[in-house]
């Protein structure tokens, strides 16, 4: 028997390589399910695939996600021969077609492909045998299988080539799909991871509890060693609210100080804060000498201060830009592996706390929450903004009527007047005449008896002339009736008769003087001059005396001058005149509709018992006195004078006392009138105290009345 081993068939060659390249195929496929990183595994693949096919070099050409192709990984492929740029253009239109047609490629060597005029023809410039195979994914095209194969090749072996390429390429098709997947696994955990940390920041809206949420759960979600929250109300310093593993904050602590001085130079500057070991002199200096002292507190490797400005603070157009009021400051006492990866999560984590602590913020701005927090739990148990609203009502309008209803409450009565002396007078003509000239000036002092103003009347200088002549006429008529009885030899019967004439004559005459003195007497009339007339100044009576003494009068009248020239009567004021020295009163006009309210009063508190006025000056608005008002210093008639045209309604007049100008503005306190707003004229606004009513009658009475004069009794 020999012992020499039998030649191998070409059958079992060929099964010993299908053997070999399905075990290729095998641990690609493995490798498709493990977790490795895409370099790993396109270097796997295509060591894995050269060696299959005994192929000189290749490539793993992989679409980005801005649409281009990338190389994933290659193996010799600098034996393709793109030195140039014109290769290097040849060849990536290649990659462009293939991609673009999605299938199988194969060229020749020094090769090209028709291409549109103006274009760069796709081709093959390098010595081998290019081929090329799609990798798909969802029946979508994300990549290219590039190999370089020799030129001796027999071309019936290119579409098993092209087979067992495609076979490598459904692999990385399953492999990036894998990838997609764990992607979106990874995403959804990172969601859920977000979503819960933006839910437990918005849970809340006490600034301290967002700040520990925001400092505990964002440090999870970065995966860094410390996170802390600084805010900085507007008007206050910055100040740390929150630390990542701390319960309570050491504010007082020389860490925690230093950390705060920082953060409110980075607020202050409004820049992001990197701080990765190396110092940076670009920095502002404040930000940069309190980073130096607080580097030396903490041990970070990595520093992150990111001021957080939400958009509604201020645009910088319609509303002003302002300051950031809170920042994140996130550490790492190692540096982290990926420190991009780290940078973007501290920027999402951010974005979901500047809203958070911009609403709390805000919320603690409100003044007297204390208040308006209760008052919004009891909204809620009474059922809703819309119950709580009408229960409200309902007990406001109830509380109100009830207050109404059972409280006493002044019932005061509104009424006008002005300030005049006690003793006054008005001057008027004492017979119809034109005023010539007055004697006197505004305000002036004038004596009893003084001239006031000159006049002249062509009926009394008539009535004075007649009267003069008949004087004279009656007595020469009593003359010659002497005369007559004195003459001799007249008998005793025409004497009698001439004495008796002489007698009557005489009666006539003292008849006459009598009138004509009266007359001068009545209009202080000159006998000299007839027609001409003064007017005087009265005379005080006794009553006035005792009250003013020998007093002068005052002209308090400002506007008679535009008398003179003119006619007047008897009935018509020229001039008013006051002893300005004693007392005064305030000269009221209660209008009629509240003189019935005022008459009550002295039913209640006593016919002989005066009334409280309580009365402002408009020439003093900021002082209130009072005033006594007795039942006999009220006009027992409505008047329509001329003097109270100007009312709307007729008034009854009434006289207010002002005693020695002292009046009494309540129980207890007492205030001085003062000379300087005793002006007569000054006009008054009053109220008359007609007692304590019901508060709504007090109130409304007005109402009341109208609405029975106008409708209830008409029922």
């Amino acid at each position: 028997m020999s012992t020499t081993p039998e030649p191998r068939t070409q059958a079992q060659v060929l099964e010993q390589e299908r053997r070999r390249l399905s075990q290729r195929l095998d641990e690609v496929a493995r490798l498709c399910e493990a977790p490795m990183p895409p370099s790993a595994f396109y270097s796997e693949l295509l060591s894995r695939l050269l060696d299959s096919l005994a192929a000189l070099g290749g490539c793993v050409w992989i679409r980005t996600p801005q649409g281009n192709l990338q190389q994933a990984f290659q193996i010799n492929f600098g034996q393709a021969g793109l030195d140039n740029d014109e290769a290097r253009g040849i060849h990536d239109a290649l990659l462009r077609l293939a991609f673009t047609n999605g299938q199988p490629l194969h060229l020749p060597p020094r090769s090209a492909l028709a291409a549109e005029p103006g274009q760069t023809a796709p081709g093959n410039p390098s010595p081998h045998l290019l081929l090329l195979v799609p990798i798909r994914q969802n029946e979508q095209v994300i990549g290219l299988i590039e190999v370089l194969q020799g030129a001796n090749r027999p071309a019936n072996a290119v579409p098993g080539f092209l087979q067992y390429m495609g076979l490598m390429a459904d692999l990385a098709g399953r492999y990036q799909r894998n990838q997609l997947v764990g992607q979106l696994v990874g995403q959804q955990q990172l969601w859920s991871q977000l979503e819960l940390f933006t839910r437990t920041i918005h849970s809340s809206l006490n600034v301290t509890e967002v700040a520990f949420n925001i400092a505990n759960e964002g440090r999870r979600l970065i995966e860094c060693d410390r996170v802390s929250v600084v805010i900085r109300p507007r008007g206050e310093r910055a100040k740390v609210e929150a630390v990542s593993g701390c319960d309570v904050v050491e504010k007082r602590s020389n860490q925690v100080e230093k950390l705060r001085a920082l953060s409110d130079h980075v607020l202050e500057w409004g820049e992001r804060l990197v701080f990765t070991g190396v110092k940076d002199d670009s920095l502002p200096p404040k930000v940069l000498e309190a980073m130096d002292a607080y580097i030396q507190e903490s041990p970070c490797r990595l520093l992150i201060i990111m001021p957080l400005a939400d958009e509604r603070e201020g645009d910088g157009k319609d509303k002003p830009k302002q300051p950031p009021r809170s920042a994140l400051v996130m550490e790492c006492f190692e540096a982290p592996a990926d420190e991009t990866q780290t940078t973007a999560r501290l920027d999402v984590v951010s974005r979901h706390a500047t809203s958070a602590l911009y609403n709390s913020m805000e919320l603690r701005r409100i003044p007297f929450r204390w208040v308006w927090m209760p008052l919004a739990k009891l909204q809620e148990g009474l059922g809703g903004q819309t119950r709580a609203i009408v229960l409200s009502v309902v007990a406001g309008v109830s509380l109100i009527g009830a207050a109404l209803w059972a409280l006493p409450y002044p019932l005061k009565v509104d009424s006008t007047g002005s300030m005049v002396p006690v003793v006054r007078r008005v001057v008027y003509a004492p017979a119809p005449g034109t005023i010539e000239k007055f004697e006197v000036q505004p305000n002036t002092n004038v004596a009893q008896g003084r001239v006031l103003a000159s006049m002249y009347d062509n009926t009394l200088f008539q009535k004075m002339n007649g009267l003069r002549a008949e004087i004279e006429s009656a007595q020469r008529q009593a003359e010659e009736a002497h005369k007559q009885a004195a003459r001799i030899g007249i008998s005793p019967a025409d004497k009698s008769k001439a004495e008796s004439d002489a007698a009557l004559k005489e009666i006539e005459r003292k008849a006459k003087e009598d009138e004509l003195i009266e007359l001068i007497r009545r209009t202080n009339g000159n006998i000299n001059m007839p027609g001409r007339f003064n007017l005087v100044a009265p005379t005080l009576s006794a009553a006035e005396r005792s009250q003013v003494g020998q007093s002068d009068w005052l002209v308090l009248s400002s506007n008679f001058q535009e008398l003179e020239r003119r006619e007047v009567r008897p009935n018509e004021p020229i001039l008013r005149l006051g002893v300005t020295t004693g007392k005064w009163e305030i000269e009221l006009k209660i209008p009629q509709k509240h003189i019935g309210q005022v008459l009550k009063a002295y039913d209640r508190f006593g016919r002989d018992q005066p009334l409280d006025v309580d009365f402002l000056l408009l020439s003093d608005t900021t002082r209130v006195f009072r005033g006594k008002l007795y039942l006999n210093r009220i006009s027992p008639e409505a008047t329509t004078s001329q003097e109270a045209a100007s009312e709307s309604e007729p008034v009854i007049v009434a006289y207010v006392e002002v005693e020695d100008g002292v009046i009494a503005k309540d129980s207890n306190v007492v205030e001085q009138l003062g000379r300087n707003n005793l002006v007569s004229g000054t006009e008054i606004r009053a109220k008359v105290y007609c007692g304590n009513y019901r508060a709504g009658y007090s109130l409304f009475y007005g109402v009341w009345e109208f609405l029975y004069e106008k409708v209830v009794f008409f029922f």
